[in-house]
């Protein structure tokens, strides 16, 4: 597979999760989604889907691990939030509410970024750590329902 055609075949994946949501918040994520690409060029947009919350995060890393993300968007059904990376250490770091820029990683200008779609090894994750359990705990569990 190509890399544009990888890239085609994330954004299609990414699209369809936008979908799911109602056209508002569908609409809204995706304008926020276009800033952040605009404000953080060459970051990697890592995107996790959590069926249980029923939430879409794209977290905005210079790295392909979205857990080392400067900051991350998360839709939900009944909105779409902007959350930012140890926002509250930044906010005691910065008691007059001056923050600006303090970000180390510097995004090139001219780098083009990727979509990274992580739904999939959070489903397997989950699978595996299920499949991990003895038997006797999981026979326990379906017990005490």
């Amino acid at each position: 597979m190509s890399d544009e055609e990888r890239v085609t075949n994330a954004e299609t994946q990414l699209a369809g999760y936008f979908a799911k949501y109602e056209p508002a918040m569908a609409k809204l994520g995706k304008a926020l989604r276009a800033k952040l690409r605009k404000r953080l060029p060459g970051l990697f947009e890592v995107a996790y889907v959590y069926d249980t919350q029923n939430a879409l995060v794209i977290s905005y890393s210079p790295t392909e691990n979205g857990y080392e993300g400067l900051c991350s968007i998360a839709l939900y059904p009944s909105g779409v939030t902007l959350f930012f990376a140890q926002g509250a250490l930044l906010s005691r770091s910065d008691p007059n509410k001056l923050l600006r820029g303090r970000a180390k990683v510097r995004p090139e200008a001219s780098a083009k970024g990727s979509v990274i779609i992580r739904a999939e090894a959070q489903k397997q994750r989950a699978a595996r750590k299920k499949a991990a359990r003895p038997a006797s705990t999981r026979r326990t569990a379906r017990a005490r329902r």
